[in-house]
């Protein structure tokens, strides 16, 4: 079977490349022709609040990539639907996350649809959005209304498709778990050298990771941090992700709670390469986030078999599962976070979490998604 993608794909960044690029090759090893339709650019520099959209990592899988999309410039749309055409693929695969991206996925669908007999699959991280974007929903129905089947991977997602796309056949929307990543492989040798490079040594480590942005709550963990370190004095705050906005909303916090020797704030994109080491390095990772539909950090998390405390918000519950592997609290409650902290370390709660992860981790197989895509050609 002949695959192709449109999407964002390496030297681009992000989760949404890294996730189309195992996929892939997932589906590569399975037999398939595989190619990715990737941007040639991603946002306008104006657009952007990151400091530079190019992925600086050496360790990135071997695939097709063709660039051939500005989604913001109309002129590369049409010779980008001519583009796929030609390769006449079977199936045609496109991660929907924000609205910027809709009128160019739309009228690409619409073309292809026309000219074509391509079956378009859309997999959906969001259809509630985290910022605002100018007729949200008007635009997310443009995209998605000539899918053939979509993909969703929590239950919030999957009503919030039901309840915009009023006329889409239930039958067409297929609700799947977020696969694990097992792109990143390190040995447990590597352990002390990577604390050695953070400069931890047997302290209780705390890992925010990802973008930051002001949804993910930040903030909210950084307050949280001075009830923390009443009870856990020598408690280290692992801050690893590029701040998106302004440094100072998280730096001003550290300084007004003094809380420089315990707080390692790297603020920059993270390379394949360095995945591990911030994961491995830690005992728990924190998701304080204020609104969420689901996170790849989560399965990121329990790719390398870490536990994880969360909000309780979107489809986080789905995969932290209350004393179990991990600890959902409110959103909003710096001091509902700092109490899950302290337990978690104080209940010695490591061992039996990750043990329910590792007997867990065979559900969250690239399988089911798999067969999903390929089966929905002769649906």
């Amino acid at each position: 079977m002949k695959i192709a993608f449109l999407g964002p794909a390496y030297p681009h960044r992000g989760g949404i490349a890294q996730f189309i690029a195992i996929l892939a090759e997932k589906l590569a090893q399975r037999g398939h022709r595989v190619r990715i339709y990737s941007f040639v650019k991603q946002y306008p520099k104006f657009l952007f609040p990151g400091k530079a959209q190019s992925d600086p990592s050496r360790m990135v899988l071997s695939l097709d990539i063709k660039p051939v999309l500005t989604p913001y410039n109309p002129f590369t749309w049409m010779p980008a639907a001519r583009k796929i055409a030609a390769w006449k693929p079977d199936i045609l695969i496109l991660k929907y996350w924000i609205p910027f991206f809709a009128p160019a996925f739309g009228v690409i669908v619409r073309l292809l649809k026309r000219f074509t007999r391509i079956r378009v699959v859309y997999i959906i991280d969001n259809i509630e959005f985290h910022e605002k974007w100018p007729l949200a929903d008007w635009w997310t129905k443009f995209a998605l209304a000539k899918a053939d089947t979509l993909i969703t991977m929590s239950d919030s997602v999957t009503q919030s498709a039901r309840s915009l796309l009023e006329n889409f056949d239930n039958e067409r929307i297929a609700k799947l778990r977020h696969p694990n990543y097992d792109f990143y492989t390190h040995s447990e040798s590597d352990l002390s050298e990577f604390k050695k490079q953070l400069h931890i040594t047997d302290e209780p480590v705390i890992l925010f990771f990802g973008y930051i942005k002001p949804y993910k709550g930040l903030d909210v963990l950084l307050e949280a941090m001075p009830s923390i370190l009443t009870e856990l004095p020598n408690a280290k705050l692992l801050v690893a992700g590029e701040v998106y906005g302004d440094e100072r909303v998280y730096t001003d916090r550290i300084e007004k709670w003094h809380l420089k020797e315990n707080v390692i704030f790297h603020n920059r994109f993270i390379s394949n390469e360095e995945v591990g080491k911030y994961f491995l390095s830690s005992d728990v990772v924190v998701l304080p986030y204020r609104s969420a539909t689901q996170s790849g950090i989560t399965q990121l998390a329990f790719s390398f078999d870490t536990p994880v405390i969360s909000t309780d918000v979107g489809g986080l519950s789905e995969a932290v599962k209350e004393a179990e592997n991990g600890f959902l609290v409110e959103p909003e409650s710096s001091g509902a976070l700092a109490r899950a902290v302290v337990r978690y370390f104080k209940e010695h709660c490591r061992e039996r979490f990750t043990c329910a992860i590792q007997q867990e981790k065979q559900r969250y197989s690239w399988d089911p998604l798999i067969t999903a895509l390929t089966s929905s050609l002769s649906s």
